[in-house]
């Protein structure tokens, strides 16, 4: 299919930057099945009948078309029928429909609106939506299959339509804030294949780099050495490395030695380098390196060889001489009286050099190889470099010709005509690679940063790896361990999460609210972050410094106290159902397998495997066992993991939710729906990932976060061997969640949560003294709710079918 005509469109100060205009011919790519369009469109070339509408017929999803008042009547010649679909409004599916017997004169008929057989297709991708889907505007067909003009054909060329989304890679998909122009746009203009393997004739790759079309290109090449071994290299070549100008793509280059055996007097021919070469996204796939060694051959006739290049016997022969430097002309006609003939008594060396086939320029250069240089194998051969364009496939380009000969007057310049006129070429797997319709097809691919960092905010990343993109997708993963920190950019399975992607982009959060007894305050943990999308190098790892402020969820404090703090009171009553979840929805779920039992330490409750949007949960609860030695547990925590989508971000949807609780009857189901509905969302730099284009405001929406702050008095007792000023901390045990089964984590010197907010002062500090302990009174003004780092479980979320309790102590004592 061609492109006729494409346009960007944005609406954000500069969006249509210059340099998107090299990228936009090849970035919205529709192809079709040839063999659908073979017995749908073409048919037999020509048709006798057409529907025929009087008039433009027009429908909607409530007043459909009126198809039969298009009758399918006879058309006066042997000719093709014309339709066209327009939706007027896609939402509604508004359309209309006309089909009548091609004119039998197409005006212009040259021209891509007057094509005799077509599929003419307008369509829209929205960028900051699932790149995979687009809508159809408007179809026109000219089609001479036998009833072609069906009121299907349109669904069924909808059905048949792909879009390549992956060349889509270059332009934003987000709505660029002012905050957002320290991230820019990537502007990888074409990406390829980049990896090196030795004797692997399938070479697999999944490493990509992307870099300027306009100065560099794709390559596929292989280099066979004279001991049987290989190389084949991926990667890009600059696009003025080449002697001799690439003039389209793709194309074929082989540099051949067709040699004599003064052994078995024979001829052999020797492919030295094979190069394939293309200009467009990920064009080097892996899957043609297989093609590349059969691909094509030059050679020449045995006959002609021993004539013209082989030794006659004679002990001298005439060689033109013109060693100094090349005489240049064209293939019609070259001075060669600035070459001399001398006498020659060992082999002739002549070469047509830096040889323009598109202007037939060539330069000439003959010499007698001396004494000293003299070839001990081998002494009769010819060089040759040669190259085939994809549209002109039977046709070879010789780029250079290298003889080594002994035949009388072998260096005469009009033996290059010759060879070109006696030259044959052999072509094999030629089609595969050079018809981008014929090669092998290839699942669609997506581009993904593919870095792993620790400690380090900025992650600095310039390694990209390619996987499918029907079963993977690209993710930011930043997960939290105490004071430390893991950042990993990288591919992630379409089906590793435990509730499915529905959209792309989104952000995911796993958070800790956790009361300290010390303190006497709430404050809120972030243990793991996710963004996830699904186009190439959406994963920007300048994106990774916003992630740990995109989004939190928060309770609020008095709603904690009451119903997860308690009011110390020894026991309290909790379900208790430890084997296995009971499954229900929002609105039912049968407790009665959980009975209620006395719980004099902390009541674990689990809201697990929920699927969100079809309300289903599986609740469970027990009384964990005390704390010992091996480990502890915070008594009064809540485990949220809640994820939003870019169509809707101020909508959270909880994924699971862990209650670990001491106030009475904590572990009623009812809880869930009750924190859901005291939930709120602190937004932060969201909009860098998910855009701000989305649709706010709803019914559903999750409340926003008040910007509320509290003040507290907490005193302290700090000791330490070394005098010093210091930073007050305070140690708090931590908790890592495995998404069905939370556990105790270290336990970890922190700083106050307060120290870490933007929003949070803090000037404590204290002069201790090398084996005292002394008492400081801190003064710290906290947010609504504060934010710390620490945490994080694996990036994919594998939920395990197991007892939880017995998981739950192996978790604790592998810990310690």
């Amino acid at each position: 299919m061609k492109t006729k005509r494409i346009v960007y469109g944005c609406d954000w100060n500069y969006c249509n930057e210059y340099s998107l205009i090299s990228l936009l011919p090849d970035s919205f790519k529709l192809t079709m099945n040839k063999k659908w369009l073979n017995e749908n469109i073409y048919g037999n070339g020509s048709v006798h009948a057409c529907h025929t509408c009087s008039n433009e017929m027009c429908g909607n999803r409530r007043h459909h078309i009126n198809y039969d008042q298009c009758a399918f009547a006879s058309c006066n010649n042997p000719t093709t029928c014309s339709l066209y679909n327009v939706w007027h409004d896609v939402e509604t599916d508004e359309l209309c429909y006309q089909s009548e017997c091609t004119k039998s004169v197409l005006i212009g008929e040259s021209s891509e609106d007057n094509q005799k057989y077509k599929v003419q297709v307008e369509a829209i991708v929205y960028l900051s939506q699932n790149r995979s889907n687009f809508e159809i505007w408007k179809l026109n067909i000219n089609c001479a299959a036998h009833d072609c003009t069906r009121s299907s054909i349109f669904q069924e060329v909808k059905g048949q339509i792909k879009n390549d989304i992956t060349k889509l890679m270059a332009f934003p998909a987000v709505r660029l804030s002012r905050t957002a122009s320290t991230v820019q746009s990537i502007q990888p203009t074409l990406s390829c294949y980049e990896c090196a393997c030795y004797d692997d004739p399938a070479c697999t790759c999944n490493i990509v780099q992307p870099f300027d079309a306009s100065l560099s290109y794709c390559t596929i090449v292989r280099v066979n050495f004279e001991s049987g071994h290989f190389t084949v290299d991926l990667e890009h070549i600059n696009r003025n490395s080449t002697r001799v100008h690439i003039r389209k793509f793709p194309f074929l280059l082989a540099e051949e030695s067709i040699l004599y055996n003064e052994t078995t007097k024979e001829w052999t021919t020797r492919t030295n380098i094979l190069v394939y070469g293309c200009n467009w996204h990920l064009c080097n796939h892996p899957s043609l390196v297989t093609l590349l060694p059969n691909s094509f051959k030059m050679t020449l006739s045995d006959e002609w060889l021993n004539e013209n290049i082989l030794d006659n016997g004679t002990s001298m022969r005439a060689c033109h001489e013109c060693p100094g430097a090349p005489t240049c002309g064209t293939i019609d006609f070259i001075d060669a009286s600035r070459c001399p003939i001398h006498s020659c008594n060992t082999t002739c060396v002549v070469s047509d050099l830096f040889d323009d086939p598109s202007t037939g320029e060539l330069c000439y250069e003959s010499y007698c190889s001396s004494t000293e240089a003299e070839l001990t194998e081998y002494q009769h051969r010819v060089e040759l470099e040669g190259i085939i364009y994809g549209d002109q496939p039977d046709i070879v380009e010789l780029w250079e010709i290298d003889l080594y000969c002994r035949a009388d007057d072998c260096s005469r310049p009009e033996l290059f005509n010759e060879i070109r006129e006696n030259l044959t070429l052999e072509t094999e797997n030629i089609t595969l690679l050079l018809d981008n319709s014929s090669q092998p097809i290839v699942e669609p691919q997506i581009i993904c940063y593919d870095c792993f960092c620790y400690d380090d905010p900025n992650c600095t990343c310039d390694k990209y790896t390619v996987s499918s993109a029907l079963s993977s997708y690209c993710t930011i993963i930043r997960e939290n361990y105490g004071e430390d920190f893991f950042i990993a950019l990288e591919h992630i399975n379409r089906n590793s999460t435990r509730v499915y992607i529905r959209e792309f982009p989104y952000l995911l959060v796993e958070e800790s609210i956790i009361y300290d007894e010390k303190t006497g305050w709430w404050f809120t943990r972030n243990n793991i972050v996710v963004f996830g999308c699904n186009w190439d190098y959406c994963n920007d790892p300048r994106l990774v410094p916003y992630l740990p402020n995109s989004f939190q969820m928060r309770l609020p404090e008095t709603w904690l106290n009451s119903n997860v703090l308690g009011n110390g009171e020894p026991a309290r009553n909790c379900h208790e159902c430890p084997d296995a979840p009971q499954c229900g929805t929002n609105d039912f779920l049968d407790i009665s397998r959980c009975p209620i039992h006395s719980c004099n330490t902390t009541c674990l409750v689990s809201d697990t495997f929920d699927d969100p949007l079809s309300g289903e949960q599986c609740y469970q609860s027990f009384c964990a066992p005390p704390d010992s030695e091996f480990f502890t547990i915070d008594p009064h925590r809540v485990e949220l993991e809640g994820v939003i989508y870019a169509r809707h971000p101020r909508k959270v949807e909880l994924w699971e939710i862990d209650v670990f609780c001491r106030a009475d009857d904590c572990s009623r189901p009812e809880i869930f729906k009750e924190i859901r509905q005291h939930l709120c969302v602190d937004l932060g730099d969201y909009t860098l990932f998910l855009g701000n284009t989305s649709t706010v405001g709803q019914d559903n929406d999750t409340t926003i976060c008040p910007a509320t702050t509290t003040t507290k008095t907490t005193t302290l007792i700090t000791t330490t061997s070394t005098t010093a000023t210091a930073t007050i901390s305070m140690t708090t045990t931590f908790t890592t969640t495995t998404f069905r089964i939370t556990t105790p984590r270290p336990t970890t010197s922190r700083t106050t949560p307060s120290a870490i907010v933007n929003t949070t002062t803090s000037a404590t500090s204290a002069s201790v003294t090398s084996g005292t302990t002394s008492k400081v009174e801190q003064t710290t003004t906290a947010p609504y709710e504060t934010t710390t780092t620490a945490k994080s479980s694996p990036s994919t979320y594998i939920a395990y079918d197991i007892l939880l309790p017995f998981l739950l102590l192996v978790s604790l004592i592998n810990l310690y």
